[in-house]
Order: structure tokens, then C-alpha cells, then sequence
């Protein structure tokens, strides 16, 4: 897993754009502190896709 944003899920809430930090964990949003993978996956969070990329900037 690449650090960046992704979207996440657990079985009942909608969807979120966490951060994942290769040497920290994952974010949520509106938090400063860390969940670690294995915390990530008792939880049962799911990754929904590939890693966001930055909006492209047009002028």
C-alpha cells in the first residue's frame, strides 16, 4: 500500500477518505491519531479502491 487517501468503509456508515502513513497507519478524517493495519482490519474497515491521485490543475 502506497502512502496517499483512500476510500473506506466498514459494514454501516458511508463512505470516507482516510489518509494511510506507511510508518504511522490510517487517519480518519477529522483525527490526529493513527490506527494501526491490524486495528484497521479487527475493525473491518475495506479499502474501496486504488489510491486517490491529486486533481488535475487547470487554468
Amino acid at each position: 500500500m502506497q502512502d496517499g487517501y483512500y476510500w473506506v468503509k466498514d459494514g454501516e456508515r458511508f463512505p470516507e477518505v482516510w489518509l494511510y502513513q506507511r510508518q504511522f497507519g490510517w487517519f480518519r478524517p477529522c483525527s490526529a491519531v493513527p490506527m494501526t493495519q491490524k486495528t484497521f482490519e479487527l475493525m473491518k474497515y475495506k479499502v474501496l479502491g486504488e489510491r486517490l491521485n491529486q486533481p488535475l490543475r487547470q487554468y
